[in-house]
């Protein structure tokens, strides 16, 4: 995201001496000389050590190029790192369901799974908010739109481009320190007043440089949260076998949003004039709402526990539809808030000792054998067998 965010500021920056009607042209050529530096580096390039584990375990190319990347000197610790790769493969690829998980079977399977597809639905969501949002509408569409309000509009571009880069930076940061749904959730509340903001200052309340304030902010809570956070919580969300499925579905999400946001912008501002961004605003306030209720904390969880959180909150959420429907029996096992929380605790107390039998702390209930006790049997035991002597 950084490196991504950083490409767009060197565009902009490049468009002060290339964006006029007899250089523009040589922009293009920007696009060319890039490729061809990728090319040229290709000869350097090393191929990627799992997937040649996965065609072969003992692979001596994959060995090379794992001592190489990683710096390591002895065998062990390069067979180590090989162990981990070729664990990591196993833990994806699922037994005998390989094919199915690495394939469009997988999305089928995830929506059958009454488990993932609702994590399915989570991370698809965040990326139409991420897209539905309104931002590329600003990046797109940012010349026109400060056209009249400062004297040249690439200034403008320049600095929400400068101002992407340092809150991408700061968001560094936060990604270690903060929870995922904490960050959404000031993000898409920073950038809904930053829409507020700009409606009103479309209408003439407020000075035309305040618009350039309130389009900067909108970008900056953008970056700490809706920004990064679509593509990191997809990883946190899925096992390892789902993640690239998962992944290529947002992906084709956040590019059908990003096309429509880019096609349509222009219409909804001839249409809607100053109130161009209240769709938008619209889009932040549903996700505001979809984060506090529905969306769950992925920072310090696994798939696993997720799974588990969200099975549980659906059953006491029929619970209690049970319950203001009909009088449902509130001494039912399935989704009793008692025995939810009750489960709970047990998984607690489980992971506890998990942990504790880890670590060798764990008490199993044996007695230590007393050294006098094995003093006196051993004497005992020798009598016997010397017949006293």
């Amino acid at each position: 995201q950084f490196c991504l965010v950083t490409g767009i500021f060197v565009s902009d920056l490049l468009a002060f001496p290339l964006a006029t009607e007899s250089s523009w042209r040589i922009l293009f050529s920007v696009t060319i000389i890039l490729s061809v530096a990728q090319i040229a580096c290709f000869p350097f390039l090393v191929e990627s050590p799992r997937w040649l584990l996965h065609r072969d375990k003992k692979s001596r190319r994959a060995r090379s190029i794992i001592k190489k990347l990683r710096g390591l000197r002895h065998d062990h610790e390069i067979e180590t790192e090989v162990n981990h790769f070729i664990s990591a493969s196993h833990a994806q690829s699922c037994g005998d369901a390989e094919e199915r998980t690495n394939s469009g079977g997988a999305f089928v399977a995830m929506i059958n799974d009454d488990r993932m597809w609702k994590l399915l639905v989570c991370s698809l969501i965040l990326q139409m908010a991420q897209q539905l949002c309104g931002i590329n509408a600003v990046f797109y569409y940012s010349t026109m739109f400060f056209d009249g309000l400062i004297e040249n509009p690439l200034i403008g571009t320049a600095i929400v481009g400068g101002v992407n880069v340092a809150a991408t930076y700061v968001a560094l940061f936060l990604m270690e320190s903060s929870n995922r749904r904490t960050l959404i959730l000031w993000s898409a509340g920073g950038m809904l007043v930053s829409c507020i903001g700009l409606v009103v200052c479309l209408l003439g309340y407020f000075d035309k440089m305040a618009s350039l304030f309130f389009v900067v902010t909108f970008v900056s809570f953008f970056e700490i949260g809706l920004g990064p956070i679509p593509w990191l919580i997809v990883a946190e969300m899925f096992e390892a076998k789902y993640v690239a499925t998962a992944m290529s579905a947002s992906c084709q999400v956040n590019w059908a949003c990003n096309f429509i946001v880019g096609l349509l912008f222009p219409y909804l501002q001839k249409s809607l004039g100053a109130y161009s961004f209240a769709p938008f605003a619209i889009v932040l306030l549903m996700t505001i709402i979809f984060v506090i209720i529905w969306l769950p904390e992925t920072k310090g969880t696994t798939p696993e526990e997720l799974r588990e959180n969200i099975v549980r909150s659906l059953s006491t959420m029929l619970q209690l539809s049970d319950e203001s429907t009909n009088d449902a029996d509130t001494s039912s096992s399935v989704g009793n808030p008692i025995d939810v929380e009750w489960r709970r605790a047990m998984d607690s107390l489980r992971r506890q000792e998990e942990e504790d039998m880890k670590r060798g702390l764990f008490n199993f209930g044996f007695q230590p054998i007393e050294q006098d006790g094995l003093s006196a049997s051993e004497s005992d035991w020798r009598s016997r067998i010397t017949g006293g002597a």
